[in-house]
């Protein structure tokens, strides 16, 4: 994963460093380095957009029959027309379920509410032959406890919580954080190498610009997971508490607490960035204080 941020930054740069080739001007004008870096950001932007819609659409399976039933009456019980959202079943990558803008994805390896609908046994089969014998003997441990400890009524509140991301077009957000990130990424970068030009050989001034974008670009995701979304990731919990039964929400409380234990009992080889704190890493709340924050919106339902 680093090494493909730093090819991604790399590749940015090149295309910083063409366009001031092309047009030199833009170097010296004082509105020069910020139009380019809109230019870039606007230009990653679209990618992860076409991206976002391209996932979107490469989802084949629903929910049907009585499953569809459910999973809508969840949704009548926030108060949304089931019209508003779409339903797809696809394997997460241990994520349990996700909110792509307005689609909801559950995870049939992991979630028993869809064990008995077809479309969703479909996914399991497929993850079976094509992706389970690629994982690590410690990510098929973790699947195997997390679905152990994951009740139907946490599954129910993690739906609800996803329906809350939905709700607060988290997913149109992250777009948008992640073109300020960008933008201000290269924009710095671009001020660092121009000052330096003056002083130093302009070889020498480019690599040290492209080393402070690569270093910026590296370091902005784990600040936007402590700013923006574990913030995001609150909400959604808050907004899935407030439609759901005091009971939905200690069984989740739980079910995170027991998570945060099995993923600390089960730490990948070698993935020296999963020592960090979750919050910093995934944006997520560490499961054991996010239970006592949920144990005391559970408190207040009675």
């Amino acid at each position: 994963m680093i090494k493909q941020q730093i090819i991604g930054t790399l590749t940015l740069s090149l295309y910083v460093i063409g366009l001031f080739y092309l047009f030199p001007s833009l170097l010296l004008h004082p509105l020069g380095p910020i139009l380019v870096a809109l230019i870039l950001a606007a230009v990653v932007w679209r990618i992860q957009f076409s991206g976002h819609k391209a996932f979107q659409k490469a989802l084949l399976y629903v929910p049907t029959g009585t499953h569809k039933e459910q999973f809508d009456a969840l949704i009548r019980s926030c108060n949304i027309e089931p019209s508003m959202i779409s339903l797809k079943y696809a394997y997460t990558a241990e994520q349990i379920a996700m909110a792509a803008s307005n689609t909801i994805v559950i995870d049939p390896v992991l979630c028993s509410l869809c064990d008995e609908d077809s479309n969703g046994q479909i996914v399991k089969n497929v993850f079976a032959q094509h992706i389970e014998p690629h994982l690590t003997s410690t990510q098929k441990i973790r699947l195997s406890e997390f679905r152990k400890i994951l009740t139907p009524q946490a599954q129910c509140f993690i739906f609800k919580h996803e329906i809350g991301h939905a709700v607060d077009n988290y997913s149109t957000k992250k777009l948008t954080v992640t073109f300020l990130t960008i933008m201000i990424a290269v924009y710095v970068g671009i001020i660092t190498a121009k000052s330096l030009m003056f002083h130093y050989h302009a070889f020498v001034a480019t690599v040290i610009g492209i080393v402070v974008f690569t270093l910026l670009d590296y370091m902005f995701p784990f600040l936007s997971n402590v700013l923006f979304k574990l913030p995001a990731e609150k909400r959604a919990d808050r907004f899935a508490a407030r439609y759901s039964s005091a009971d939905e929400i200690k069984a989740a409380a739980y079910f995170f607490k027991k998570h945060q234990e099995i993923i600390n009992e089960n730490p990948e080889p070698g993935n020296y960035l999963a020592r960090l704190p979750s919050a910093l890493i995934s944006g997520h709340p560490d499961g054991k204080t996010r239970c006592v924050y949920l144990l005391r919106l559970a408190d207040q339902k009675k």
